[in-house]
Parts: C-alpha cells; sequence; structure tokens
C-alpha cells in the first residue's frame, strides 16, 4: 500500500505541488481514505474549545443544519455500515455546543467589498459564508470564491490580506482559522454546485489542515466543524471514486 504524500510534512511550511502528481490508481484512493479516516478517529476524540465570542463558532452553528442536511439527502447511500463502523461518527449539531454572543450586525455585507480596495481576508471568508447561508444567489458568491481559489491554487497559502486586485498577498500565511473558515465555504459550494473544480481546492485545504499536528489545530479551530466537512468531502470522493474499477472501501 502506497502512503498518502499529501499530508505526510506539514504542508503549511512545505506546500505540496501537486500540479506536478501522477495518478497512482486506485491504491492511491485507498491509501486516501485510510489517511482521512485516522484523521477522523483522531479528531473524534477531542473535546470542543469553547471560544468567546469568535464568528467561526457563530457560523458553523449555522452551517450546522445545512451541513446535515447534505448527509442525510446528498449522501445517506453512502452511509453505509462498514463507513459508520469505522468513525462511528455523530455531528454535534446543537448551537449551545459553543458561546455564541455575536449577531449578523457584525458581518460585514459581501457586496460591500471590492478588489480596488485591500481586503482583510477573514471578514472577506466571514461574508462569503454569511452569504451562502443567508442568501438564495451565487453569481456574487461564485466571483469571490473563484477569485480566493485562484489565489490558493497559485501560492497553496491564504495570506492575513490581499492589496489592489488581490495581487500577492501580504501579512501571515499560517492563520489556520482561515484555511478552515474557507474549507466550510468550500463545502458548502461544492455541495450545491457539484463542480469538482471546488472539491479539488477543498481536497488541498483539508490536506494542509490535516497534515499539521492534532494539539495545534485543536488549539485554532473548531474541530467538529473541521470533522463535518472531512466527512462529507471523504463521502464526495467516494461518489466519485465508484467510477474507478478494484476500489476498496471496506476499513472495516
Amino acid at each position: 500500500m502506497i502512503g498518502y504524500e499529501y499530508t505526510e510534512f506539514n504542508r503549511l511550511s512545505n506546500p505540496h505541488g501537486y500540479m506536478y502528481s501522477s495518478f497512482q490508481g486506485s491504491e492511491f484512493i485507498d491509501s486516501y481514505f485510510i489517511e482521512r479516516l485516522k484523521k477522523i478517529k483522531k479528531f473524534q476524540h477531542l473535546k470542543e474549545k469553547k471560544y468567546k465570542s469568535n464568528v467561526d463558532f457563530f457560523l458553523y452553528s449555522k452551517a450546522a443544519a445545512v451541513l446535515n442536511d447534505c448527509l442525510e439527502v446528498g449522501y445517506s447511500s453512502e452511509l453505509d455500515l462498514s463507513l459508520k463502523s469505522s468513525f462511528k461518527w455523530k455531528v454535534p449539531f446543537h448551537s449551545n455546543d459553543f458561546l455564541l454572543d455575536i449577531d449578523d450586525s457584525d458581518i460585514l455585507d459581501l457586496s460591500s467589498f471590492n478588489i480596488k480596495n485591500e481586503l482583510n481576508t477573514e471578514s472577506l471568508l466571514v461574508s462569503i459564508l454569511d452569504y451562502q447561508l443567508n442568501k438564495n444567489e451565487n453569481s456574487l458568491l461564485k466571483i469571490w470564491i473563484d477569485r480566493l481559489v485562484q489565489r490558493f491554487e497559485v501560492t497553496k497559502k491564504l495570506y492575513e490580506s490581499y492589496p489592489y486586485n488581490l495581487s500577492k498577498g501580504e501579512g501571515n500565511n499560517d492563520i489556520l482559522n482561515l484555511y478552515w473558515l474557507f474549507a466550510l465555504s468550500l463545502t458548502l459550494f461544492y455541495d450545491s454546485t457539484k463542480n469538482i473544480k471546488y472539491l479539488s481546492t477543498l481536497l488541498k485545504i483539508t490536506d494542509l489542515l490535516c497534515s499539521l499536528d492534532v494539539d495545534e489545530l485543536w488549539h485554532k479551530i473548531p474541530i467538529k466543524g473541521l470533522l463535518s466537512v472531512l466527512v462529507i468531502e471523504l463521502l464526495s470522493i467516494k461518489l466519485l471514486a465508484k467510477k474507478i474499477d478494484e476500489v476498496n472501501f471496506d476499513f472495516t
């Protein structure tokens, strides 16, 4: 069995050049599933850390019902016994898991952002997620998600801010909350569009997060939220990989 090289090293400090990777067949797909399930099991044993006035928890509590619907409606046929028994996963869809004292007034409207101005990445991602969860319209949303996808795919990083026209990023690129927020946004957008482009970028971001020390993740992002994203990603890949012969889905 070959290893899953994309999480073998810290991909925040050592990004992987995906464009130079060759497809290694069903054995590689199997290694992806085994690696992700190992991470899921580790994350399940962690208790969610409480945060005060943390907008990512506020957004996750709103996204939770949507993620639950994704699983129950879009992936119910894939939640077979072998997969369930592998990670014995239960989604914590209860807003009282978090200390929520933020409301929508703390979030800028997505229409207020302009590429002619310097952009704070966290504020933009928060507004994108809020827009996804409250508006039934994809055109403005797609414009901003595509811009961030393009910037991430070039550098495999998310920077603290972006100057005029989303040119070269500035500031820190190791803020884990940015990667978590973008992963959540891409999960929701892939589920609504089924466009492989967004699943591809999501995979690279979750690879990066899964390559990091578990304790570091636990201190920086909502682990239960990351679990939700990883399970939906895993099931999405499972559906796509069914088209490839000899992929092994028995993880018991």
